[in-house]
């Protein structure tokens, strides 16, 4: 099994299981561009398993922060629809049906409560990332068994820190430098920024923690 991760971060948190369970672990970059990079560097058979993971947004409240997800349906921001293959239990025993769950693919950052809330109105969506989309359309233009398992890091009433879209670089390391820059802009809000940052990641950490025990599960 192959297991794509958008950020360097995600990848490491899934090292040892993977070790342990023989995965194969890519580091993608974040976003569509980085999903696209990476898949034309690959050559995977048709039929070979490939798994998206890694962190998402909630976008309602049933998205739980420390929760992993596996979504059904994949949707992006002019509306066009994916929907993994379907999987079955052990043996030819189709596996039990689960409800409905979306996720929205989009291009940029959403932040905030307000933002949240639009675009779950708006998508009908449960939680959000941006690489599921791209993805979804390389996956099945090359025939792969395919599926998305994400780890929920921000509930749908969290703000993320102003400035996240830029603490990544596009190999998928977190900018050190630009953390602190975005600390240093803002002395004043120092000392509710740190907390705000040390909670991202410890959610961000049992976030990934449950995506582990999802695919241990599923594999």
């Amino acid at each position: 099994m192959h297991v794509i991760c958008p950020l360097e971060f995600e990848r490491s948190r899934l090292s040892r299981a993977a070790k342990a369970r023989g995965w194969v672990l890519h580091c993608s970059g974040p976003g569509g561009a980085g999903i696209e990079r990476w898949a034309a560097s690959v050559r995977f058979p048709a039929g070979t398993e490939v798994v998206l993971a890694g962190v998402a947004g909630g976008l309602r409240p049933a998205a739980i922060p420390g929760t992993a997800v596996v979504p059904s349906i994949i949707v992006d921001e002019d509306g066009r629809v994916w929907h993994p293959p379907a999987r079955t239990g052990r043996g030819d025993v189709a596996a039990p049906p689960r409800p409905a769950v979306r996720c929205l693919s989009a291009e940029h950052v959403i932040r905030t409560p307000d933002a949240k809330r639009v675009a779950a109105e708006r998508f009908d969506a449960d939680l959000v990332d941006m690489e599921s989309a791209a993805f979804a359309r390389v996956a099945e233009a090359a025939g792969w068994n395919w599926r998305v398992i994400r780890g929920i890091s921000d509930g749908y009433n969290e703000t993320l820190p102003d400035g996240v879209e830029r603490w990544t670089s596009a190999n998928g390391r977190t900018r050190i430098g630009a953390v602190l820059g975005s600390l240093a802009r803002r002395p004043m809000r120092l000392p509710t920024l740190v907390p705000q940052l040390l909670a991202l990641g410890h959610r961000s950490g049992a976030a990934m923690q449950a995506v582990e025990e999802a695919l241990t599960e599923r594999h």
